[in-house]
């Protein structure tokens, strides 16, 4: 619909609206839980790096699982896909390898956290230096003989992602970077479980601007017409220069239960949380119902799973059925018992001392 929203002076270069707008939902929320975290004494690097962390996780995650599901439109007859052999060149590992060990030696010098040597946290860089090595040796030898593959995929960024693959993978890489410093996952699950869903708010509005997500063709005057060669038009088949028909603005309508959402959670997590990870299970409760409901009103083109269910609802359905399970296991605990504390000794008057002896006396 605009998927440029302006170029920048002197420069030329385009602000695209769907990355301006993810943009703009990561600061937002980023700034949110970081005043929710100061009272519990939790650093605003921390939130931060966690952020950036779970965000190009969730972007490489959700890519990949659109390639997953619609491999055969990135895919050209006449080029090689750019997994499609296992040539490498070993010198890429010292190009990306050091990655993770440098960040991480940065950060805890930067926070002024011992680092141990014999810790799990090692095990884990080494696996994902060895992962991040490994990407390195194939991505130079495609640099070097990029003429021979189909770099399709990357030719529009502004499209092609699914959002259940970039919460499975932001979220992991999230619980694993709490974890290596030391933080309780379900404490920092609750403070930015709302936080999540005002990312996903901005998310639709920027699905919304670009054209991809809409529903389907529909008469209510909710309903909108996209630009010609949008994809709803393109769905559609319409001409060159023709619009789509009105279709339902799933986008919108996502967006405005997300934020529904998020102020629900914020008003959970400050009056009535009973225990640390409720908040983020009736996160996963609340959109897993949701989107498997909106799931029937869209009508982008989408691989059906399970007869006339999407890929997205079968996740849904996984996802309340576990969080639910989970949120029931949580609030059928008995609820911790206050340490007793033994009653105090009466104090014991000290012994009265004896008179003294007459001098006089015989």
């Amino acid at each position: 619909m605009w998927p440029t929203l302006f170029k920048i002076p002197y420069l030329d270069w385009p602000i695209n609206s769907y990355g301006f707008a993810i943009m703009v939902g990561f600061l937002l929320c980023s700034y949110v839980a970081v005043q929710r975290a100061k009272p519990l004494g939790i650093k605003s690097d921390f939130i931060l790096d966690l952020g950036i962390i779970s965000m190009i996780a969730g972007i490489i995650g959700a890519k990949i699982n659109y390639l997953m599901q619609y491999s055969k439109e990135v895919a050209e007859p006449t080029k090689l896909s750019i997994w499609g052999d296992m040539g490498m060149i070993p010198w890429g590992a010292l190009i990306l390898g050091p990655l993770p060990f440098a960040f991480w030696f940065w950060r805890m010098k930067k926070s002024g956290e011992k680092v141990h040597l014999y810790a799990w946290q090692n095990g884990v860089l080494l696996i994902l230096t060895l992962f991040i090595a490994l990407i390195g040796t194939r991505a130079l030898f495609l640099y070097q003989n990029s003429g021979e593959y189909s770099w399709k995929v990357f030719r529009n960024w502004q499209s092609g992602f699914v959002l259940y693959g970039g919460l499975i993978t932001g979220i992991a890489a999230g619980v694993l970077y709490i974890r290596m410093r030391g933080m309780s996952v379900s404490q920092v699950a609750d403070l930015c479980a709302p936080s999540i869903m005002l990312a996903l708010a901005f998310g639709r509005i920027g699905c919304f601007l670009n054209g991809c997500c809409h529903g389907k063709v529909g008469h209510s005057f909710l309903c909108v017409s996209f630009p010609a060669d949008s994809p709803a038009a393109r769905e559609q088949h319409k001409g060159w220069n023709e619009r789509s028909d009105p279709v339902h603005p799933t986008q919108l309508y996502e967006t405005a239960a997300a934020l529904a959402f998020f102020f629900f959670l914020s008003w959970l997590y400050k009056k009535k949380r009973k225990a640390q990870g409720e908040v983020f299970l009736v996160m996963g409760m609340l959109y897993g119902a949701w989107r498997f409901m909106i799931e029937f009103a869209r009508g982008d083109e989408r691989p059906q799973w399970l007869g006339e269910l999407s890929y997205s609802q079968v996740v849904s359905l996984a996802l309340f059925v576990a969080a639910g399970v989970w949120f029931f296991l949580l609030r059928s605990r008995p609820p911790a018992e206050e340490p007793t504390v033994p009653p105090s000794a009466p104090a014991v008057a000290a012994p009265a001392s004896p008179p003294a002896a007459d001098a006089k006396s015989a």
